[in-house]
């Protein structure tokens, strides 16, 4: 009814005029009545949305100009409006979302337990925590990402799942293992290809795969998952709702792409932290904020990207498309925000996955933007607010849609500091600082040369050198 108020009203007249061409006076009222009812919902979101916009901020510091190009100071403020205008949800499709989702164990029984529990390491609830979905990646993934995090000061948790594959690696297994801080699942996947025969491999995401006893009955018997084979990349996001259940509601969490990120400085650091003591925190705290980091704006939008269209328009139609077309991407392979507010949005996006029904592989990012730009999660009750930061004004940097042209030819070089060798770069925010987090490197030659040849190469040669001693 609310986004298609304008054929509602057109049928809802031709109706009122076939009742009274036929006298039936019954009729008449009962589409008078519900004509009403819809100019109520009708006024009633229109308040409801108006309000909710308070929740979804865009950060972006309109006193800095934008770097992304020489432009003229009058074409710097168009950017800067547009870019404000385009990462508000959206105004012509809305959903009234729940204002709690449930929780994923519930297709099983609300009897249903966690029954998943870590190979390596333990979780500590009152410590910030990354999680991080890795199966079938080799060494050098795992020890650029822990060991470039590690490097900025982060003392808290880095929680893995792995397969059995990587776990047949001596040094992966033994890494994992013995690194400080690294909480890891060893996952049995029963992944199946084409043809829907059994095989070992996920294959990078591309086969869709089971994962049983994620859940045990009152009884604590592990129970087969009923559901349809799904790609990992959507599992994880079950993954992360049990992993985020270790935490206490203030503590932060980060959900963030393993193989394509690594980081330049405390991602934490500068979060907003919760201020109260420490023993009334669990019990106080409501709600939490979230953080969600976008593409650039300039480089594509929803509309533009094949690959985005087809994962909206196979779990929600073209209708969902035609409105969010124009808006630009945000990544599903970066968010951050309190526990008791991650908590919630894990609840969600694995609702859309088991709802739709979706096996594409990367339709997790069809769920995540359709989640934000339909206003799906203003109601939930333990998200405090929503803050959107465009690409390379947040804690993340996501650079995978800037791979049209070389990292230094955006905005004048502004975007990444080359010191006169390839052997020493440093990716900035528009504002001139280090990203915290740089995610996608691998879409850049001189940018993945410089992490595979430089950076993992010197946690290599650390890590085996102190194992040797």
């Amino acid at each position: 009814i609310i986004t298609r108020s304008n054929i509602v009203k057109d049928a809802m007249m031709s109706l009122i005029s076939l009742a009274v061409s036929t006298n039936n006076r019954r009729l008449i009222l009962v589409l008078l009545v519900l004509q009403l009812s819809c100019f109520i919902i009708l006024v009633f979101s229109s308040n409801k949305n108006q309000q909710q916009q308070k929740l979804y901020r865009y950060l972006a510091d309109s006193g800095r100009s934008n770097s992304r190009r020489l432009t003229t100071i009058t074409e710097e403020e168009k950017t800067t409006t547009s870019a404000i205008h385009l990462f508000t949800p959206s105004s012509s499709y809305m959903v009234l979302g729940p204002s709690v989702f449930p929780k994923p164990s519930l297709f099983l029984n609300e009897d249903a337990i966690p029954y998943l529990r870590p190979t390596f390491g333990s979780h500590r609830h009152d410590v910030d925590a990354v999680l991080v979905f890795a199966a079938e990646y080799g060494f050098n993934t795992y020890i650029c990402f822990v060991e470039s995090l590690r490097k900025t000061g982060y003392r808290g948790d880095i929680v893995f799942a792995v397969s059995l594959l990587d776990i047949n690696s001596k040094d992966v297994k033994h890494y994992l293992e013995t690194a400080f801080g690294v909480v890891t699942y060893v996952v049995t996947l029963n992944c199946y290809n084409a043809e829907m025969e059994e095989v070992d491999s996920a294959k990078g995401g591309m086969r869709v795969c089971k994962l049983d006893n994620l859940y045990a009955n009152a009884a604590g018997q592990p129970q087969l998952d009923p559901r349809p084979a799904r790609t990992i990349a959507t599992t994880r996001y079950e993954l992360y709702w049990l992993w985020s259940l270790h935490y206490d509601p203030q503590s932060w969490i980060m959900l963030l792409d393993a193989r394509d990120s690594y980081f330049q400085s405390d991602p934490f650091l500068n979060v907003p932290r919760w201020e109260q003591k420490q023993e009334e925190l669990s019990s106080n705290k409501k709600d939490g904020i979230l953080h969600f980091f976008g593409e650039n704006a300039d480089a594509t939008r929803i509309g533009m990207s094949p690959k985005n269209r087809k994962w909206l328009t196979n779990a929600y139609g073209d209708v969902v498309v035609t409105a969010l077309e124009n808006k630009p991407t945000i990544c599903s392979g970066s968010t951050m925000g309190e526990q008791i507010a991650i908590e919630t949005y894990l609840r969600a996006m694995v609702a859309e996955s088991d709802e739709t029904g979706t096996k594409l592989m990367g339709a997790d990012q069809g769920f995540h933007n359709y989640l934000y730009y339909s206003n799906k999660l203003a109601a939930a009750e333990t998200i405090r607010s929503i803050s959107v930061y465009d690409q390379g004004r947040g804690t993340i940097n996501n650079l995978g849609a800037m791979r049209t042209a070389p990292l230094e030819s955006w905005g004048n070089g502004r975007l990444v500091d080359i010191k006169n060798t390839t052997s020493d770069i440093t990716v900035l925010n528009w504002d001139g600082t280090p990203s915290p987090v740089v995610h996608q490197f691998d879409r850049h030659q001189v940018l993945s040369a410089f992490v595979y040849k430089y950076i993992t190469a010197q946690f290599r040669e650390e890590y085996f050198k102190n194992k040797q001693h």
